[in-house]
């Protein structure tokens, strides 16, 4: 998938109509294309770079930026290295796999199981009620 292509599915995925008018304004630049291309580049870090940059530029609980500035720090993040940016690699967390969970599942289960017949031998006084 070209870069273009790939950044536009990221721009679908996310259905944000902040990001869809950044991303708009970014593909009539048509000399950022070759900069699509990396793979580094991702649609949700540019935004959250936008972000970070604008919550630095805010007084009180309020930044008033313009929509220049914002395309500005948009063509910064892909015209730089994430390196130069001072962005760093975010690590997925991996879910944990099927066998994991059921292990864990069945290690409660053992869990209650004990704790009951405990409390069935604590409690083995008849009521005349």
């Amino acid at each position: 998938m070209e870069g273009i292509e790939r950044l536009e599915a990221e721009v679908l995925e996310m259905n944000n109509c902040n990001i869809s008018a950044i991303f708009e304004y970014l593909k009539t630049r048509e000399e950022l294309y070759e900069y699509f291309n990396n793979e580094e580049k991702h649609i949700n870090q540019m935004y959250k770079y936008i972000c970070d940059k604008a919550q630095k530029q805010k007084i009180g609980n309020v930044a008033m930026i313009s929509d220049r500035m914002v395309y500005l720090w948009a063509i910064t993040y892909f015209c730089k290295s994430n390196e130069e940016l001072g962005i760093k690699e975010e690590h997925k967390v991996m879910p944990p796999s099927t066998k994991e969970v059921i292990e864990k599942i069945e290690k409660k289960q053992t869990k209650k199981e004990k704790i009951a017949a405990e409390d069935k031998q604590k409690d083995n006084q008849v009521t005349l009620f």
